[in-house]
């Protein structure tokens, strides 16, 4: 039996049947490439562990006493495996190809780029927004918090964070999701691997932000697809505000680390003013009975209040989940 090249490594927390599903779609479309699977369960209660073990017995499978959260567990999974390819999966994601094969292929060919990431469609087959992007500078959280990214959508110099028009096959960003990544082991170790204290989210833009510190760059392909059912894991309004707050925690631990005490102080500035007006404008839509807007309006409330009083309890227990 061949050594095998890629580790497929992926983190579940209570999502035994999208995680099955997941893995089905790897058994599908995982061509040629000998592969290694290894599944971190973040101590799931709903039987995942005994699931998978029994429909994928060569399944390597690492339970874990406690929620690690994303990152940690990632970094589990990368010790569990011994490939020179990672590809990191979400556990509500599903291959459509052989994507896995056509990603690793991709690094072989450009030995500066240290990881790769597919497009990432939803279910319905509309792109996934919010993927990749460029990394927070204080010009792109500029761009971000006032629309001008998305008033003009083509222009580089108007782009933010998130970037909202793809239109190369290949594209060199300065982030792609964690919800598919194919990253070489030698890089992922040169930068230590996911900071764990980036309990969930967020965690993706740090990682690749420290892989371009030290020269590598990274990839975005269009060629390549797979089908991401986002927001698994926040159904309910609890849920969804504490992914909010949480992804703005970990986005301004970002800001600091990227901009430097000034440059984070003027980025905190341009949120809480964004922020505020977005409160106005969806509260508007909510007393007018737009779908959507109440919820948009307390999400935004509620990061709001945690920009400007820090530090407060989060509103429910965390997953260690990518939405």
């Amino acid at each position: 039996m061949p050594a095998p090249e890629l580790a497929i490594i992926i983190v579940s927390y209570n999502t035994r049947e999208l995680t099955l599903a997941c893995l089905r779609s790897i058994q599908a479309h995982v061509g040629a490439l000998p592969y290694e699977l290894v599944v971190v369960d973040n101590a799931s209660v709903d039987g995942s562990v005994d699931a998978v073990r029994r429909e994928f017995p060569q399944a390597r499978v690492q339970e874990e006493q406690e929620n690690l959260g994303f990152g940690r567990a990632n970094n589990a999974g990368v010790a569990a495996s011994t490939a020179p390819w990672l590809m990191f999966l979400n556990s509500d994601a599903q291959l459509r190809s052989d994507t896995a094969g056509a990603l690793v292929a991709f690094l072989q060919a450009r030995p500066d780029a240290a990881a790769v990431g597919p497009q990432v469609l939803l279910p319905d087959g509309a792109p996934q927004p919010k993927t990749c992007g460029h990394l927070p500078g204080l010009r792109r959280v500029f761009n971000q918090t006032l629309l001008l990214s998305r008033l003009f959508p083509r222009s580089r110099f108007f782009a933010g964070v998130f970037t909202e028009h793809v239109a190369e096959p290949d594209m060199e960003v300065g982030w792609i999701s964690g919800v598919c990544m194919v990253l070489r082991r030698e890089a992922f170790a040169q930068v230590g691997g996911f900071d764990p204290e980036y309990f969930l989210y967020a965690e993706d833009l740090d990682l690749c932000r420290r892989l371009r510190g030290k020269g590598w760059t990274i990839h975005r392909l269009q060629a390549h697809a797979i089908t991401h059912v986002c927001g698994a894991s926040t159904r309910s309004p609890e849920a969804m505000l504490r992914h909010h707050v949480l992804h703005q925690r970990n986005y301004l631990r970002l800001l600091r680390a990227h901009n430097g005490p000034c440059g984070y102080a003027c980025a905190c500035g341009l949120l809480a003013a964004g922020l505020a007006v977005r409160v106005l404008l969806r509260g508007l839509g909510s007393l007018l009975r737009r779908q959507g807007e109440r919820e948009a309006a307390a999400a935004a409330w509620q990061c709001l209040r945690d920009l400007l009083v820090p530090g407060g309890a989060l509103p429910g227990e965390n997953h260690a989940h990518r939405d």
